[in-house]
């Protein structure tokens, strides 16, 4: 609406200058010799000035400015992507930069880190989070945004502004999109024997990588992964080449000797000699049906079980790579509660093995424990335990997303009210100082 501004202006001056009454000529050379002199003195017309000012004031309560600045929470993308290097900065660096200025000016704020995990400060003025915004550092794996913003949505009822290089969360009010496309190579997975490594740019890439002293070349599709194999089972690497971002350039893996903790039955105590477990607390090993979900990682063997029933139908798990089951006889076991979920199914559904989270339910030891099958199906299961990685390994950190256009919140008015009861009383003024003569004043 401000554009309305100068016509309006221009419109009312001119109204004013066509009712005017006209000059009329002076009498006489020394009236018109005095006229003359006075003709360019600058005169200020108070009746003009007020209606120009009522009208600007009427064009200003349109657009309904806000009284002052708003609360507001301010979501920082706190990933290892924001770490890319933009020049001699960082994504974090410019997202600080723009985020300041609005901090600065919100009267209370809650600022969100947006990690893994995130992390609130406030409500504060924001004046006093600066420090707290000055002191984040990127570096996580991934940044749970949708988290960030609920808390933040929590502590303060206020316009929430994401500050990421991601594309924007959907419901926010306002958006600071950070980056721009950059050549990244990174190691985004490492396993026994391989790692994989990913390409955020818009063409093939070259990456050597230094593994055990020996430097090795792979190319990386653009926008894509690719595997180096052949490795020794436990190895550190070394990205030569890696680009914009540092975090990805270094992994490790490795294997671990697991502490075990279970029952002093000699078919469980070969069992874990054999896969080189030592006696401990990280997985445990229980005689009886599962109560629910286990805390921590949890192999159960049923106490009972029903007439052997041939295995008809496996679920596609990472717990069966290797293991032959169907037309395998099983005992079925006492089923299990809710989250529990079928591994392997018999006749009418009957289940014969089980899994959750952390878990691993099968029948009676004396039914499995001569069975190939069953160091396959604890070797599987206590694999992820076993396995010790290191380094960012997130394929979508290493790419490196590119941001959106950004846009602020729009403040909230609240002025334009005041604005337009003051235009109102500037008419108001206009109407007592300049009534015609003759009429007598309105009465209050």
């Amino acid at each position: 609406m401000l554009w309305l501004l100068l016509p309006v202006l221009l419109l009312v001056y001119l109204l004013y200058r066509a009712r005017r009454p006209k000059v009329r000529p002076w009498a006489g050379v020394w009236l018109w010799q005095r006229g003359r002199r006075r003709r360019f003195r600058p005169r200020l017309d108070l009746r003009l000035l007020l209606l120009l000012l009522a009208a600007a004031l009427m064009v200003l309560a349109l657009e309904d400015p806000p009284l002052g600045p708003s609360p507001m929470v301010f979501v920082v993308d706190a990933s290892a992507s924001m770490a890319a290097r933009e020049g001699a900065r960082t994504r974090l660096d410019l997202a600080k930069e723009r985020l300041l200025p609005l901090l600065e000016r919100a009267p209370e704020a809650v600022l969100v880190r947006a990690g893994e995990t995130p992390q609130a400060f406030g409500p504060a003025p924001g004046v006093a989070l600066r420090g707290r915004l000055s002191e984040m550092e990127a570096g996580d794996r991934e940044a749970d945004l949708e988290a960030a913003i609920a808390l933040g949505r929590r502590l303060l009822r206020a316009p929430v502004v994401v500050a990421t290089d991601g594309p924007a969360p959907p419901g926010v009010e306002g958006y600071i999109g950070v980056g721009t496309p950059q050549e990244n190579l990174g190691i985004v997975a490492v396993a026994q024997g391989f790692l994989a490594l990913g390409n955020s740019a818009s063409r093939p890439l070259a990456a050597r990588v230094e593994v055990a002293g020996e430097v090795r070349e792979v190319r990386v599709p653009p926008r894509g992964f690719a595997r180096l194999e052949g490795l020794p089972p436990s190895f550190s690497a070394r990205l030569l080449n890696g680009g914009a971002l540092d975090l990805d350039d270094e992994a490790a893996f490795g294997l671990r000797r697991l502490g075990v903790d279970y029952p002093p039955l000699p078919a469980l105590e070969r069992l874990f000699r054999l896969l080189g477990a030592a006696p401990g607390a990280e997985v445990r090993v229980r005689i009886g049906v599962p109560e629910g979900a286990p805390e921590r990682p949890t192999l159960y063997l049923a106490p009972t079980g029903g007439p052997p029933t041939p295995v008809l139908l496996t679920a596609p798990h990472p717990l069966l790579e290797g293991v032959a089951l169907l037309g395998e006889k099983l005992p079925p076991p006492p089923r299990p509660p809710a989250p529990w979920q079928a591994l392997a199914e018999g006749e009418e559904g009957a289940g014969l093995l089980y899994f959750t989270e952390k878990g691993l339910y099968l029948p009676p030891l004396e039914a499995v424990q001569e069975r190939p099958l069953f160091p396959l199906l604890v070797y599987n299961f206590l694999k992820p335990y076993r396995e010790v990685r290191s380094g960012l390994l997130s394929p979508g950190e290493t790419l490196l997303p590119t941001p959106e256009a950004s846009f602020l919140p729009r403040n909230p008015g609240g002025a334009g009210r005041f604005l337009a009861l003051l235009a109102a009383l500037v008419l108001l003024l206009e109407v007592l100082l300049f009534r015609p003569r003759g009429q007598p004043a309105p009465e209050g």
